[in-house]
This record gives structure tokens, sequence and C-alpha cells, in this order.
């Protein structure tokens, strides 16, 4: 996993989690080879979930299946899927209804790709992150906080 170190202005360490791997938030005045920063570092990683082995990767029509039962589901309209290459992020839907995913997702266990696909699609409805987003997320996938968190333990292949 990639991790970047970046210095701020700020009184205590952090760590975040990305796509493109973790990123570790540290004060200006600390070194970032210091002992502290680098056990940080290991316990933070230390705390990710392990990641799943995928018994076998996932077909196309398998994904498309999904889609067209979810958006049936949810109520919303998907005029085109399609899979691609993506650098930062599992998927997107655009307002005309057409939705991104990365190919990365074959290779995720097949709860996490419904994840993917759902929190997408819910985004026909709710733009952002918000409650709304949030509680028809809890409606259609109660579990979808733990599935975020198991998601975190994989990253999209960079180009």
């Amino acid at each position: 996993m990639d991790i970047t170190i970046r210095p701020q202005k700020r009184k205590t360490l952090a760590f975040q989690l990305t796509q493109k791997g973790a990123v570790v938030l540290i004060p200006r005045e600390l070194d970032p080879n210091s002992a502290e920063v680098q056990q940080f570092i290991t316990e933070a990683l230390a705390r990710l979930p392990a990641r799943e082995p995928v018994p076998e990767p996932l077909e196309m029509a398998e994904v498309q299946r999904m889609v067209a039962d979810w958006s049936q589901r949810v109520g919303v309209g998907v005029t085109r899927t399609q899979i691609r290459t993506m650098r930062n992020k599992w998927g997107s839907i655009s307002t005309a209804g057409i939705l991104t995913l990365s190919d990365d997702i074959l290779t995720l266990p097949l709860d996490l790709a419904e994840y993917v696909v759902v929190h997408e699609l819910l985004h026909l409805k709710f733009p952002d992150h918000r409650q709304g987003w949030q509680v028809s997320m809890g409606m259609y996938l109660p579990d979808w906080r733990e599935r975020e968190k198991r998601l975190a333990s994989y990253t999209v292949t960079p180009n």
C-alpha cells in the first residue's frame, strides 16, 4: 500500500485511507522518519480490516444484472453501464444515468461490488452523502457501514 506523509500545521497525527493508499498527516515540526511517526503508521495499518480473498473474479454480465436489479429496486434509471480503468474511485454516475465502474470492481467480493453499485445509484436521488443518502443506504443495505469499512482494505489500481 502506498503511504504518503504530509506535514501540516496541526498538533496531532492523523491517518486517512484513500483510494490511492494511505495518507498520514503530521505536525510540521515532526520528522516523517521519526520513531513516533513510524509507530503511528504501523499501528494504524494493523487496525485496518484484513483483505478478503475473492473466490473468482466477477463477470461483466453479473455486474450488469446487479445494476439492472438494483436500479429497479431503488427506482432510478440507468441509461448505460460501463467499466473502465479509474484512478481514484470505485464508480461514478452522471445525472444522465451513465454508471461508470472501476474495472477493479470485478476483483471485489460480490457484496462489496453490490455496495459500490447501490452507493452510486442512490446518488441519482441524493447528490451528496448527507442524511437522505445515508438513510436510504441503511434501508437498502442495513450493513452498508460495515461494507464501507471492508472496502477500505482494497484500493483502486493506479494507472
